[in-house]
Protein backbone atom coordinates (compact mmCIF):
# COMPACT_ATOMS: atom_id res chain seq x y z
CA UNK A 1 0.00 0.00 0.00
CA UNK A 2 1.54 3.27 -0.87
CA UNK A 3 0.64 6.98 0.63
CA UNK A 4 0.16 9.92 -1.86
CA UNK A 5 1.43 12.48 0.38
CA UNK A 6 2.94 12.97 3.97
CA UNK A 7 0.34 15.27 4.97
CA UNK A 8 -2.86 17.23 3.41
CA UNK A 9 -2.63 20.12 1.09
CA UNK A 10 -4.12 23.63 2.33
CA UNK A 11 -5.34 26.38 -0.07
CA UNK A 12 -4.80 29.81 1.33
CA UNK A 13 -6.60 31.51 3.31
CA UNK A 14 -9.32 34.23 2.24
CA UNK A 15 -12.00 36.54 4.15
CA UNK A 16 -14.48 35.72 1.11
CA UNK A 17 -14.42 31.90 1.95
CA UNK A 18 -16.78 30.79 4.79
CA UNK A 19 -15.86 27.52 5.60
CA UNK A 20 -12.66 24.97 5.24
CA UNK A 21 -13.69 21.84 2.56
CA UNK A 22 -11.68 18.62 3.34
CA UNK A 23 -11.20 16.06 0.69
CA UNK A 24 -9.83 12.66 0.50
CA UNK A 25 -8.45 11.68 -2.82
CA UNK A 26 -8.43 7.53 -3.50
CA UNK A 27 -6.72 6.45 -6.46
CA UNK A 28 -6.65 2.66 -7.63
CA UNK A 29 -2.89 3.61 -8.67
CA UNK A 30 -1.42 2.65 -12.08
CA UNK A 31 -1.91 -0.83 -13.18
CA UNK A 32 1.46 -2.18 -14.44
CA UNK A 33 2.76 -0.94 -17.77
CA UNK A 34 -0.58 -1.61 -20.12
CA UNK A 35 -2.85 0.68 -17.64
CA UNK A 36 -0.75 4.04 -16.65
CA UNK A 37 -3.68 6.89 -16.84
CA UNK A 38 -4.99 6.45 -13.34
CA UNK A 39 -1.98 8.46 -11.39
CA UNK A 40 -2.41 11.13 -13.59
CA UNK A 41 -5.63 11.98 -11.79
CA UNK A 42 -3.65 13.06 -8.68
CA UNK A 43 -1.28 15.30 -11.14
CA UNK A 44 -4.13 17.14 -12.48
CA UNK A 45 -5.96 17.87 -9.17
CA UNK A 46 -2.56 18.26 -6.63
CA UNK A 47 -0.94 21.82 -7.48
CA UNK A 48 -4.24 23.65 -8.30
CA UNK A 49 -6.50 22.29 -5.19
CA UNK A 50 -3.36 23.93 -3.24
CA UNK A 51 -3.54 27.07 -4.53
CA UNK A 52 -7.44 27.24 -3.64
CA UNK A 53 -8.37 29.14 -0.85
CA UNK A 54 -10.29 26.88 1.93
CA UNK A 55 -9.74 23.77 0.79
CA UNK A 56 -7.61 20.98 2.42
CA UNK A 57 -6.74 17.96 0.25
CA UNK A 58 -5.04 14.60 0.62
CA UNK A 59 -4.44 12.00 -1.84
CA UNK A 60 -4.07 8.41 -1.34
CA UNK A 61 -3.14 5.33 -3.30
CA UNK A 62 -3.43 2.10 -3.41
CA UNK A 63 -0.55 0.46 -4.88
CA UNK A 64 0.36 -2.97 -6.10
CA UNK A 65 -0.81 -6.37 -4.63
CA UNK A 66 1.17 -8.55 -2.82
CA UNK A 67 1.83 -12.34 -4.19
CA UNK A 68 -1.48 -13.61 -2.02
CA UNK A 69 -3.70 -10.63 -4.21
CA UNK A 70 -2.26 -11.30 -7.37
CA UNK A 71 -3.38 -15.19 -6.81
CA UNK A 72 -6.67 -14.25 -5.37
CA UNK A 73 -7.11 -12.33 -8.66
CA UNK A 74 -5.33 -14.02 -11.48
CA UNK A 75 -6.05 -18.00 -10.19
CA UNK A 76 -8.12 -19.98 -12.38
CA UNK A 77 -8.84 -23.30 -13.96
CA UNK A 78 -8.46 -24.07 -17.76
CA UNK A 79 -11.80 -25.88 -17.86
CA UNK A 80 -13.66 -22.75 -15.75
CA UNK A 81 -11.80 -19.87 -18.01
CA UNK A 82 -13.39 -21.60 -21.08
CA UNK A 83 -17.00 -21.87 -20.00
CA UNK A 84 -16.23 -18.41 -17.90
CA UNK A 85 -17.04 -19.39 -14.85
CA UNK A 86 -13.89 -18.42 -13.32
CA UNK A 87 -15.66 -15.26 -11.96
CA UNK A 88 -11.78 -13.52 -12.96
CA UNK A 89 -13.94 -9.76 -13.34
CA UNK A 90 -15.78 -10.31 -10.04
CA UNK A 91 -12.82 -11.63 -8.27
CA UNK A 92 -10.65 -8.60 -9.42
CA UNK A 93 -13.50 -6.13 -8.23
CA UNK A 94 -13.80 -7.61 -5.19
CA UNK A 95 -10.34 -7.95 -3.84
CA UNK A 96 -9.36 -4.08 -5.30
CA UNK A 97 -12.21 -2.76 -3.60
CA UNK A 98 -11.87 -4.31 -0.24
CA UNK A 99 -8.34 -3.58 -0.88
CA UNK A 100 -9.22 -0.02 -1.30
CA UNK A 101 -12.07 0.13 1.63
CA UNK A 102 -9.18 -1.04 4.24
CA UNK A 103 -7.26 1.64 3.18
CA UNK A 104 -9.64 4.52 2.83
CA UNK A 105 -10.83 3.85 6.59
CA UNK A 106 -7.32 3.75 8.05
CA UNK A 107 -6.69 7.13 6.35
CA UNK A 108 -10.32 8.53 7.62
CA UNK A 109 -9.45 7.66 11.06
CA UNK A 110 -6.43 9.50 11.12
CA UNK A 111 -7.48 12.66 8.91
CA UNK A 112 -11.35 13.19 9.21
CA UNK A 113 -12.31 14.20 5.52
CA UNK A 114 -15.61 16.05 4.56
CA UNK A 115 -15.73 14.72 1.27
CA UNK A 116 -14.21 11.46 -0.50
CA UNK A 117 -13.51 11.28 -4.22
CA UNK A 118 -12.71 7.88 -5.93
CA UNK A 119 -10.87 6.65 -9.04
CA UNK A 120 -11.74 4.10 -10.47
CA UNK A 121 -15.12 3.95 -9.35
CA UNK A 122 -14.22 0.04 -10.00
CA UNK A 123 -12.63 0.20 -6.32
CA UNK A 124 -15.43 1.96 -4.63
CA UNK A 125 -17.70 -1.29 -4.66
CA UNK A 126 -17.12 -2.19 -0.81
CA UNK A 127 -18.15 1.33 -0.08
CA UNK A 128 -21.63 1.08 0.37
CA UNK A 129 -22.02 1.45 4.23
CA UNK A 130 -19.26 4.24 4.23
CA UNK A 131 -21.07 6.25 1.51
CA UNK A 132 -24.43 6.28 3.27
CA UNK A 133 -22.43 8.53 5.56
CA UNK A 134 -19.57 10.47 3.89
CA UNK A 135 -20.20 12.13 0.30
CA UNK A 136 -18.65 10.02 -2.20
CA UNK A 137 -17.46 11.57 -5.47
CA UNK A 138 -16.97 8.12 -8.41
CA UNK A 139 -14.77 9.51 -11.40
CA UNK A 140 -15.64 7.37 -14.25
CA UNK A 141 -14.09 6.99 -17.75
CA UNK A 142 -15.82 3.74 -18.63
CA UNK A 143 -18.46 1.57 -17.00
CA UNK A 144 -17.52 -1.94 -16.81
CA UNK A 145 -19.87 -3.05 -19.31
CA UNK A 146 -18.36 -0.77 -21.62
CA UNK A 147 -14.58 -1.68 -20.93
CA UNK A 148 -15.39 -5.67 -21.33
CA UNK A 149 -16.68 -4.81 -24.54
CA UNK A 150 -14.58 -2.86 -26.12
CA UNK A 151 -13.32 -3.90 -29.69
CA UNK A 152 -9.97 -4.53 -28.45
CA UNK A 153 -10.82 -7.64 -26.15
CA UNK A 154 -14.39 -8.02 -26.83
CA UNK A 155 -15.50 -11.62 -25.54
CA UNK A 156 -16.68 -13.97 -28.30
CA UNK A 157 -18.84 -16.35 -25.65
CA UNK A 158 -22.37 -15.52 -25.58
CA UNK A 159 -22.66 -15.62 -21.76
CA UNK A 160 -19.98 -12.82 -22.02
CA UNK A 161 -22.88 -10.68 -20.30
CA UNK A 162 -24.50 -13.00 -17.87
CA UNK A 163 -20.15 -13.39 -16.65
CA UNK A 164 -20.06 -9.73 -15.77
CA UNK A 165 -23.37 -9.37 -14.72
CA UNK A 166 -22.16 -9.56 -10.73
CA UNK A 167 -20.05 -6.63 -11.33
CA UNK A 168 -22.67 -4.36 -13.06
CA UNK A 169 -24.91 -4.99 -10.32
CA UNK A 170 -22.39 -3.83 -7.74
CA UNK A 171 -21.07 -0.92 -10.29
CA UNK A 172 -24.77 0.09 -10.74
CA UNK A 173 -25.08 0.09 -6.12
CA UNK A 174 -22.41 2.08 -6.16
CA UNK A 175 -23.36 4.52 -8.68
CA UNK A 176 -26.62 5.15 -6.78
CA UNK A 177 -25.36 5.53 -3.06
CA UNK A 178 -22.55 8.47 -4.84
CA UNK A 179 -23.19 11.93 -3.75
CA UNK A 180 -21.83 12.29 -7.39
CA UNK A 181 -20.35 10.60 -10.40
CA UNK A 182 -18.58 12.34 -12.44
CA UNK A 183 -18.56 11.13 -15.81
CA UNK A 184 -15.19 11.90 -17.95
CA UNK A 185 -16.77 12.42 -21.09
CA UNK A 186 -20.43 12.96 -22.53
CA UNK A 187 -20.30 9.26 -23.51
CA UNK A 188 -19.41 8.24 -19.86
CA UNK A 189 -22.27 10.28 -18.71
CA UNK A 190 -25.03 8.03 -21.20
CA UNK A 191 -23.32 4.54 -19.91
CA UNK A 192 -23.36 5.43 -16.36
CA UNK A 193 -27.30 7.09 -16.85
CA UNK A 194 -28.06 3.61 -18.60
CA UNK A 195 -26.24 1.58 -15.85
CA UNK A 196 -27.92 3.38 -12.98
CA UNK A 197 -30.64 5.68 -13.68
CA UNK A 198 -31.60 7.25 -10.63
CA UNK A 199 -27.41 8.05 -10.15
CA UNK A 200 -26.73 11.63 -9.91
CA UNK A 201 -24.25 12.30 -12.83
CA UNK A 202 -22.54 15.42 -14.00
CA UNK A 203 -19.55 15.40 -16.93
CA UNK A 204 -16.09 16.48 -15.58
CA UNK A 205 -12.46 15.30 -16.50
CA UNK A 206 -9.57 16.16 -14.30
CA UNK A 207 -8.06 17.77 -16.82
CA UNK A 208 -4.46 19.39 -17.84
CA UNK A 209 -1.77 21.76 -16.82
CA UNK A 210 -1.86 23.84 -19.54
CA UNK A 211 0.91 25.86 -18.64
CA UNK A 212 2.66 22.33 -18.94
CA UNK A 213 0.98 21.05 -21.88
CA UNK A 214 1.11 24.01 -24.64
CA UNK A 215 2.39 24.66 -28.04
CA UNK A 216 6.09 24.88 -28.81
CA UNK A 217 7.76 25.97 -32.04
CA UNK A 218 9.05 22.90 -33.90
CA UNK A 219 12.60 21.92 -34.95
CA UNK A 220 12.86 21.40 -38.63
CA UNK A 221 13.37 17.50 -39.23
CA UNK A 222 13.53 16.06 -43.54
CA UNK A 223 10.27 14.55 -42.88
CA UNK A 224 6.91 14.29 -41.12
CA UNK A 225 6.65 12.92 -37.28
CA UNK A 226 3.49 10.73 -36.20
CA UNK A 227 3.57 10.06 -32.78
CA UNK A 228 2.05 6.53 -31.36
CA UNK A 229 1.16 6.66 -27.53
CA UNK A 230 0.24 3.44 -25.80
CA UNK A 231 0.99 0.82 -23.31
CA UNK A 232 -1.11 -1.98 -25.24
CA UNK A 233 0.63 -1.96 -28.89
CA UNK A 234 -1.27 -4.07 -30.62
CA UNK A 235 -4.90 -2.98 -28.72
CA UNK A 236 -4.01 0.19 -29.27
CA UNK A 237 -3.69 0.25 -33.26
CA UNK A 238 -0.07 0.33 -32.87
CA UNK A 239 0.11 -2.22 -35.68
CA UNK A 240 -2.59 -0.61 -37.71
CA UNK A 241 -0.60 2.57 -37.76
CA UNK A 242 2.61 0.93 -39.20
CA UNK A 243 0.42 -1.08 -41.57
CA UNK A 244 -0.81 1.49 -42.93
CA UNK A 245 2.14 3.77 -43.65
CA UNK A 246 3.53 0.76 -45.13
CA UNK A 247 6.28 1.62 -47.70
CA UNK A 248 6.66 5.24 -46.64
CA UNK A 249 8.04 4.29 -43.27
CA UNK A 250 11.47 6.12 -43.04
CA UNK A 251 11.00 7.49 -46.69
CA UNK A 252 8.43 9.93 -46.04
CA UNK A 253 7.30 10.07 -42.62
CA UNK A 254 8.98 8.91 -39.16
CA UNK A 255 7.33 7.46 -36.42
CA UNK A 256 7.66 8.09 -33.23
CA UNK A 257 6.20 4.97 -30.93
CA UNK A 258 6.03 5.60 -26.81
CA UNK A 259 5.11 2.01 -25.50
CA UNK A 260 6.99 -0.37 -23.19
CA UNK A 261 5.18 -3.72 -25.25
CA UNK A 262 7.72 -4.75 -27.88
CA UNK A 263 8.32 -3.30 -31.10
CA UNK A 264 9.87 -4.89 -34.01
CA UNK A 265 12.83 -2.78 -35.71
CA UNK A 266 11.68 -0.85 -39.02
CA UNK A 267 13.10 1.53 -40.54
CA UNK A 268 11.52 5.08 -39.65
CA UNK A 269 10.41 3.67 -36.35
CA UNK A 270 11.94 5.28 -33.34
CA UNK A 271 10.98 3.46 -29.55
CA UNK A 272 10.86 5.07 -26.38
CA UNK A 273 10.20 3.95 -23.00
CA UNK A 274 8.61 6.81 -21.19
CA UNK A 275 6.35 6.94 -18.22
CA UNK A 276 3.24 9.27 -18.08
CA UNK A 277 4.20 12.80 -16.78
CA UNK A 278 8.31 11.93 -18.77
CA UNK A 279 9.03 15.97 -20.15
CA UNK A 280 10.77 14.17 -23.04
CA UNK A 281 7.30 12.63 -23.65
CA UNK A 282 5.49 16.40 -23.71
CA UNK A 283 8.29 17.32 -26.37
CA UNK A 284 7.16 14.52 -28.14
CA UNK A 285 3.59 15.63 -28.68
CA UNK A 286 4.56 19.40 -29.12
CA UNK A 287 7.23 18.42 -31.74
CA UNK A 288 4.99 15.76 -33.38
CA UNK A 289 3.22 16.60 -36.95
CA UNK A 290 0.02 14.66 -36.18
CA UNK A 291 -0.51 12.18 -32.94
CA UNK A 292 -2.17 8.72 -34.34
CA UNK A 293 -4.61 6.57 -32.18
CA UNK A 294 -6.08 3.84 -33.94
CA UNK A 295 -7.14 2.23 -30.86
CA UNK A 296 -9.25 -0.90 -30.55
CA UNK A 297 -9.80 -0.39 -26.85
CA UNK A 298 -9.74 2.83 -24.91
CA UNK A 299 -12.51 5.23 -22.63
CA UNK A 300 -10.76 8.87 -22.44
CA UNK A 301 -6.93 8.68 -23.49
CA UNK A 302 -4.79 10.72 -21.94
CA UNK A 303 -2.52 11.01 -24.79
CA UNK A 304 -5.09 12.67 -26.98
CA UNK A 305 -6.10 15.65 -24.76
CA UNK A 306 -2.30 15.68 -24.15
CA UNK A 307 -1.65 16.38 -27.56
CA UNK A 308 -4.35 18.29 -28.25
CA UNK A 309 -3.04 20.70 -25.52
CA UNK A 310 0.08 21.00 -27.28
CA UNK A 311 -1.12 22.32 -30.58
CA UNK A 312 -0.81 18.55 -32.09
CA UNK A 313 -3.39 16.96 -34.11
CA UNK A 314 -5.00 13.80 -33.18
CA UNK A 315 -6.20 10.95 -35.58
CA UNK A 316 -7.95 8.83 -33.94
CA UNK A 317 -10.38 5.72 -34.00
CA UNK A 318 -14.00 6.04 -33.04
CA UNK A 319 -13.96 4.11 -29.96
CA UNK A 320 -15.50 4.91 -26.32
CA UNK A 321 -15.35 8.99 -25.61
CA UNK A 322 -12.73 9.62 -27.68
CA UNK A 323 -14.91 11.26 -30.22
CA UNK A 324 -16.56 13.64 -27.37
CA UNK A 325 -12.88 14.62 -26.45
CA UNK A 326 -12.13 15.13 -30.64
CA UNK A 327 -16.17 17.44 -30.36
CA UNK A 328 -17.33 14.87 -32.86
CA UNK A 329 -14.25 15.49 -35.47
CA UNK A 330 -13.92 19.28 -35.05
CA UNK A 331 -11.06 19.23 -32.92
CA UNK A 332 -9.58 16.14 -34.82
CA UNK A 333 -10.06 13.44 -37.57
CA UNK A 334 -11.45 10.10 -36.40
CA UNK A 335 -11.80 6.88 -38.18
CA UNK A 336 -13.97 3.64 -37.65
CA UNK A 337 -11.79 1.03 -35.91
CA UNK A 338 -10.19 -1.27 -37.55
CA UNK A 339 -10.85 0.11 -41.40
CA UNK A 340 -6.94 0.27 -42.33
CA UNK A 341 -8.32 1.37 -45.64
CA UNK A 342 -9.92 4.75 -43.89
CA UNK A 343 -7.01 4.87 -41.59
CA UNK A 344 -4.08 5.12 -44.31
CA UNK A 345 -6.66 7.47 -46.40
CA UNK A 346 -6.28 10.06 -43.44
CA UNK A 347 -2.71 9.62 -42.96
CA UNK A 348 -2.27 10.31 -46.25
CA UNK A 349 -4.68 13.35 -46.90
CA UNK A 350 -3.45 14.64 -42.99
CA UNK A 351 0.20 14.44 -43.93
CA UNK A 352 -0.49 16.05 -47.00
CA UNK A 353 -2.46 19.08 -45.70
CA UNK A 354 -0.18 21.32 -43.66
CA UNK A 355 -3.03 23.85 -43.18
CA UNK A 356 -5.84 21.44 -42.28
CA UNK A 357 -3.48 20.04 -39.94
CA UNK A 358 -2.78 23.58 -38.26
CA UNK A 359 -6.87 23.88 -38.84
CA UNK A 360 -7.32 20.56 -36.51
CA UNK A 361 -4.61 22.05 -34.01
CA UNK A 362 -6.28 25.07 -33.36
CA UNK A 363 -9.51 23.66 -32.42
CA UNK A 364 -8.02 20.91 -30.33
CA UNK A 365 -6.52 23.66 -27.92
CA UNK A 366 -9.54 25.96 -27.90
CA UNK A 367 -11.22 22.72 -26.76
CA UNK A 368 -9.06 21.81 -24.01
CA UNK A 369 -8.86 25.29 -22.73
CA UNK A 370 -12.61 24.81 -22.55
CA UNK A 371 -13.53 21.59 -21.32
CA UNK A 372 -9.92 20.26 -20.13
CA UNK A 373 -8.01 23.20 -18.24
CA UNK A 374 -7.18 21.40 -14.66
CA UNK A 375 -7.51 24.70 -13.13
CA UNK A 376 -10.70 25.41 -13.93
CA UNK A 377 -11.74 21.66 -13.35
CA UNK A 378 -10.05 21.79 -9.90
CA UNK A 379 -12.40 25.06 -8.80
CA UNK A 380 -15.91 23.36 -10.49
CA UNK A 381 -15.14 20.04 -8.23
CA UNK A 382 -14.80 22.16 -5.74
CA UNK A 383 -18.04 24.26 -5.97
CA UNK A 384 -19.64 20.89 -6.74
CA UNK A 385 -18.65 19.50 -3.35
CA UNK A 386 -19.51 22.41 -1.87
CA UNK A 387 -23.04 22.50 -3.02
CA UNK A 388 -23.36 18.99 -1.32
CA UNK A 389 -26.08 18.85 1.37
CA UNK A 390 -24.39 16.51 3.15
CA UNK A 391 -20.80 18.57 3.18
CA UNK A 392 -20.59 21.28 6.00
CA UNK A 393 -24.00 20.50 7.81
Amino acid sequence: MQFGSAGPLTGAGSDTVSRLVRLLFFNEGNLGSHIMGQGQVEASFRPHLQRLPGVEARFVTLGPGNRLTRAAIHWTRPSLARTGLDARALRFHLVQSLRARRAILKELSAWPAEALHVHSHSVSFGLHRLMRRLPTLLSVDVTVEDWWMMPAWRPQRRSAAAEIAPSTALERAAFQRAALVLGWTAWACRRIERTAPRARVVEHHPGLDLTTYQPAVRRERPRPRVLFVGGRFHEKGGDDLLSALGDALGEEVDVDVVTPAPVAPRPGVTVHRLGPSDPQLRDLHQQADLLCLPTYGDAAPWAVIEAMACGTPVLATSVGGIPDQLDGGRAGALVPVGDLRALGDALRTLLADPERRRQLAGAARRRCEERYDAARQSERLVELVRGLPEVGR
